[in-house]
């Protein structure tokens, strides 16, 4: 495991702590939810509509950001997107109308737009030929902020100080730094990378849309266990907050192994071979986990955490790989666009669990890996010549 981040550049390290502080903000907002429901005495759509302004703005415009950072690389979108995430989250939790905390939470949304295809091209290109080990710890970056901001958010918010609140912005004040120096001293690329709509357009293939779509299958399993799991023990079988809240943690944190795994089995075996091994026993998994009992549901959901972020990293990798002009656009895609219609698509599963129970979603669950594996038969992945080829060719 210690192979995987060794002779990893300070650069590279300083854009995954960003990474993370970044997505200290997506993580925060699970906290945000409850604090803003009882300030304004909101109703259950108007706090979903928070939420969903959050995702919407930071998946949909994330392919945006990604074709511009391809046109003319602007490094400055990483130390701009970082800080403007966490200055607007706080302006969220202090506005004094709920649709002043709209507005800034879109911001918050934008502001982590602007810096993920960025920071996944520049992860990209510091990484060398360990493409995959450095996009892992670049992914594992993010996952440590989402996980910490709902403590962080949490701790501040119930921490009896009136201003407590705006310690929130104090890991990006100490980032900021070091981060913009970075920036500015970052190498100019050995091959002038120049992303268009022409090659945009040349891009686009079935190899590439099947990948698209074994993301949104993974991402739609993903968001549909880290939402229905705690519903499915608490609300259909009224069971312990406690247990319920410990299955989500060990899943979550788990996903952190998986990363490093996917990301190190991607530079040895290839990235398609790792999703193919990945996403398929995912569907057993899950197929089993309202069977296996309490201490059998850990294990089941551990493994099931593991081998979907071992599908992320890979599919990232890959995308990248095959869109080696336009590697912000890439990142945008697959961090962004895909993943947040993933999440969309859990607002169908829920419609589909008050018709015909909870149970069912954990069935269509088991069967989504199974699409995305065969959507995966149909991905190619080009060999390192021939994307070094077509960067020289498009120049």
């Amino acid at each position: 495991m210690f192979n995987i981040v060794k002779k990893m550049p300070k650069a590279l390290w300083i854009v995954v702590l960003a990474h993370g502080v970044t997505d200290l903000s997506a993580g925060a907002l699970l906290v945000a939810l409850p604090f803003l429901k009882a300030k304004f005495a909101l109703s259950y759509a108007e706090v979903s509509a928070i939420a969903l302004m959050q995702n919407f703005t930071s998946s949909v415009s994330q392919p945006l950001f990604g074709y511009f950072s391809d046109r003319s690389p602007r490094p400055w979108l990483m130390p701009v997107g970082c800080l403007l995430s966490g200055v607007a989250m706080v302006a969220s939790l202090l506005a004094p109308h709920y649709y002043l905390t709209l507005l800034f939470t879109a911001i918050t949304g934008l502001g982590m737009a602007a810096f993920h295809p960025e920071a996944a091209k520049t992860a990209n290109r510091l990484s060398g030929k360990a493409k995959g080990k450095g996009v892992s710890l670049f992914a594992v970056g993010g996952n440590g902020g989402f996980a910490i901001g709902s403590l962080l958010l949490a701790t501040l918010l119930y921490s009896n100080v009136s201003t407590g609140v705006l310690f929130y912005i104090l890991p990006y004040a100490l980032l900021g730094i070091p981060l913009i120096q970075m920036t500015r001293n970052l190498p100019r690329p050995e091959v002038k990378q120049v992303g268009s709509l022409k090659t945009l357009r040349a891009s686009i293939n079935w190899p590439l849309l099947s990948l698209l779509g074994m993301v949104l299958s993974r991402s739609t399993v993903a968001a549909g266990i880290s939402t229905f799991v705690p519903l499915y023990y608490v609300s259909y079988l009224h069971g312990s907050e406690m247990y319920a809240s410990s299955l989500l943690t060990v899943y979550l944190a788990t996903s952190a192994l998986g990363t490093l795994f996917g990301g190190a089995m991607s530079d040895r075996f290839g990235s398609k071979r790792v999703m193919l091994y990945s996403i398929l026993p995912i569907s057993i998994l899950l197929y089993l986990f309202p069977i296996v009992g309490d201490v059998g549901a850990f294990v089941v959901l551990s493994c099931a955490s593991i081998l979907l972020s071992a599908t992320f990293t890979s599919s990232l990798v890959l995308a990248q790989k095959m869109m080696p002009n336009n590697v912000g656009m890439a990142s945008g895609l697959t961090i962004g666009l895909s993943v947040g219609l993933g999440a969309m698509g859990v607002l169908a599963l829920g419609k589909v669990a008050d018709i015909w129970g909870m149970p069912v979603i954990f069935t269509i669950l088991a069967c989504l890996p199974v699409v995305g594996f065969v959507l995966t038969l149909f991905v190619e992945e080009p060999e390192e010549e021939t994307v070094s080829l077509v960067v020289q060719v498009s120049k």
